[in-house]
C-alpha cells in the first residue's frame, strides 16, 4: 500500500510539472507580402583618430600589410626629422612612431630598416655617427612600445644620400632625417 501511495503521488508530481512548463513561443508569421524595410546608414567609415601631420591629415589605419601603401593611413608617413645636430625626437613624430610600432607588435614578421641621415654640415665621420644615432633613437622608441630588437635595424648613411641639394637651412632640414624602410610586410 505504501508503495502505490508513493507512486500516486510521483505520478502527480510528474502531472503537475508537465502541466506548468512553459509553451515553446514560436516567431510571429508574416502573412503579407511586405518585406522588412532596410534603412542604410550613410555614416561616415572612416576611423575617428586623426592625426595633422606634415601639411596633411592621417587616420588611425592600421595593422595590414596593404596599409602601409595606404595614402589615408598615418602608416604611409615613414620620414622623421630633427633639429641641426639633434638626435631627439620631436614629440610631433611621436604619433608616426607609434604607429609603426603597433605595426610591429601586430605582425610579428615584419621587419624594417631605420635610415640615419644628416645634412652636409661636419665632417663625414660625425654624420655617420650622429646619423646612427637619430636611427638607434627611433628604434628605442620602437621597442619602448612593443616592437622587437630583431624586427628593426639601423643603419647610418650620414651625408651621403640627402634628398635636397642646396646650401641653406631648408634644404639642410630635410637632409636630417631617419627614413623608415620595410624589407618585409
Amino acid at each position: 500500500m505504501k508503495l502505490i501511495n508513493k507512486l500516486v503521488v510521483l505520478i502527480l508530481l510528474c502531472s503537475v510539472m508537465v502541466a506548468c512548463k512553459p509553451k515553446d513561443k514560436k516567431p510571429p508569421v508574416i502573412t503579407t507580402n511586405e518585406k522588412p524595410e532596410v534603412v542604410e546608414n550613410n555614416v561616415d567609415t572612416k576611423p575617428v583618430k586623426s592625426y595633422s601631420y606634415n601639411n596633411g591629415t592621417y587616420y588611425d589605419i592600421c595593422c595590414d600589410a596593404d596599409d602601409l601603401n595606404n595614402s589615408e593611413s598615418l602608416l604611409s608617413q615613414r620620414v622623421i626629422l630633427f633639429a641641426y645636430d639633434q638626435a631627439t625626437v620631436e614629440s610631433q613624430f611621436r604619433d608616426v612612431i607609434a604607429i609603426h610600432a603597433r605595426y610591429l607588435r601586430e605582425n610579428p614578421s615584419a621587419k624594417m630598416v631605420l635610415e640615419g641621415h644628416a645634412d652636409e654640415r661636419g665632417t663625414p665621420e660625425y654624420n655617420l655617427a650622429l646619423g646612427e644615432k637619430r636611427g638607434e633613437s627611433v628604434a628605442n622608441l620602437m621597442r619602448a612600445q612593443g616592437a622587437s630588437a630583431a624586427q628593426v635595424s639601423v643603419v647610418s648613411f650620414g651625408e651621403e644620400k640627402p634628398v635636397s641639394l642646396c646650401n641653406n637651412d631648408s634644404c639642410w632640414s630635410q637632409n636630417r632625417r631617419v627614413r623608415i624602410v620595410y624589407t618585409s610586410k
